[in-house]
């Protein structure tokens, strides 16, 4: 026997034991009990089926819950520098996962914060990897080629996402759907960053998908897509955003697909309108300059048309939507740790409060007519006291 195959041999063996254990934890106790009495009350009839159906439930659900062992698996995460991707980061790292944290700048805070965090392991690794880059990418490709641990990739976490692009459609210009000249310091209509968004949410997905997939189908690991409940609530003034999270989630479901015959699972998130507390400010400074710049960058008969009160208008609602975004991030990344740790992952975390829930599906399913008129009449009103007798049902 080849020495290769007596460690996957060994390996397989110690998942085994693993799981083993875990099925003999406390947690399954409360189905084991449900059984046992339902035996014990086998001449109540109804109360042995009821017995059976709840022991059969907490059995599905705590199977689900399983967690795999991170000792030996490989975790490649984008958008690592700040956010989410940053507290994923550590989070999958202390437990005892092998963490490759893409970041746009590797001498940024949050790249130096999880170097910090490493501590000596060797089981962090922060890469540079601007997703919009394909030699960036494929550099990073090698370099989690040549540290990849024996169990291999586990999981890849498409994370890395540009939100600071909003504007009306015809405000767009067609360079920044198509195309996005990095070097250039022209920006047209929008500026920099907001080219981005198209180049980063959407084809940065799929390039780091395509690059990595190799890697993730020889371990049967999972892919992690991060969508927004904004693909199910499409509003004016935030179409270029909107547009690249609802081709993620096409992406996504084919994705899913095209690889089931690989055993490789594709995960998507979907959060609600969420805005970091620590950046809260700075979001909000770089949305009103942004929108103001577009609007200067106008032609007259364009702003003539729209009206000079509609910028004020959509600065005051942009604000209004961050003032009630939830601060809190965690149950995000919690929900991102438990699709890479679970043994079997959910297909989708819709992780948003109750109201965003109501008024998502409330505008797929209500007739078109109805939820455009909702919409129009929100955005019609400017005046913050007003909106927020409406803050459960803003996700502009």
């Amino acid at each position: 026997m080849k020495v290769q195959d007596l460690n996957e041999a060994q390996g397989f063996a110690t998942e085994v034991l693993i799981e083993f254990r875990q099925i003999l934890k406390w947690k399954f106790f409360t189905s084991f009990a449900c059984f046992y009495l339902a035996y014990l009350m086998a001449n109540f009839t109804l109360g042995c089926y009821l017995l059976c159906g709840v022991g059969l439930a907490l059995l599905i659900a705590n199977y689900n819950s399983l967690l795999v062992n991170g000792e030996g698996r490989a975790v490649l995460i984008t958008g690592c520098d700040s956010g989410n991707g940053n507290k994923l980061a550590k989070k999958l790292h202390s437990m005892g996962f092998i963490v490759f944290a893409g970041c746009l700048d590797d001498k940024s805070n949050g790249a130096i914060e999880l170097k910090r965090c490493d501590e000596g392991t060797g089981r962090l690794h922060v890469i540079q990897m601007d997703v919009t880059k394909q030699e960036e990418v494929d550099k990073a490709l090698g370099y989690v080629k040549e540290r990849v641990p024996l169990q291999g990739l586990w999981a890849l976490v498409n994370n890395a996402a540009q939100s600071c692009c909003t504007g009306f459609l015809e405000w767009t210009s067609n360079e920044a759907y198509e195309k996005m000249d990095m070097e250039s310091q022209e920006f047209l209509i929008f500026p920099f960053w907001s080219l981005q968004v198209m180049s980063v949410n959407l084809f940065g997905v799929v390039r780091v998908t395509n690059a990595f997939l190799p890697l993730i189908r020889e371990c049967q690991g999972r892919i992690v897509n991060v969508s927004s409940i904004s693909h199910r609530t499409p509003a004016p003034f935030n179409g270029p955003f909107t547009i690249t999270k609802g081709a993620i989630e096409s992406y996504s479901s084919i994705l899913r697909l095209e690889v089931k015959r690989f055993n490789v699972k594709v995960v998507v998130i979907e959060p609600g309108n969420i805005t970091e507390a620590s950046n809260f400010n700075s979001y909000k400074l770089n949305f009103t300059r942004t929108v103001r710049r577009m609007w200067d960058q106008l032609d007259d008969k364009l702003r003539m048309d729209y009206g000079n009160n509609c910028v004020d208008k959509q600065i005051e609602i942009g604000q209004m939507s961050m003032e009630l975004s939830d601060k809190d991030t965690s149950a995000v990344v919690k929900a991102m740790v438990q699709s890479v740790s679970q043994l079997r992952p959910k297909d989708r975390y819709l992780v948003a409060s109750l109201s965003e829930k109501f008024l998502a599906f409330g505008i797929q399913y209500l007739p078109q007519w109805l939820t455009d008129g909702m919409i129009l009449e929100l955005e019609a009103q400017t005046s913050l006291s007003y909106l927020s007798y409406l803050e459960p049902f803003i996700i502009i």
